[in-house]
């Protein structure tokens, strides 16, 4: 199995300067931005996972 196997995506948002982004997120918690090197200007971005949940209706 290769390295990138076990990566995942995920939205993320800065929590200090609000920039959204997807980035790839590895199982020992490492994340790296898709096609950048850095989500933001922020010189230490705190990062949240973005989570969006559905309801009834919501999954037809």
């Amino acid at each position: 199995m290769a390295e990138n196997d076990n990566r995942r995506r995920a939205a993320v948002k800065c929590e200090r300067c609000g920039t959204i982004g997807i980035v790839y997120v590895w199982p020992d918690g490492t994340r790296k931005p898709l096609g950048q090197s850095t989500l933001c200007e922020c010189s230490e971005p705190t990062l949240r996972e973005l989570e969006e949940e559905l309801e009834g209706d919501d999954l037809e």
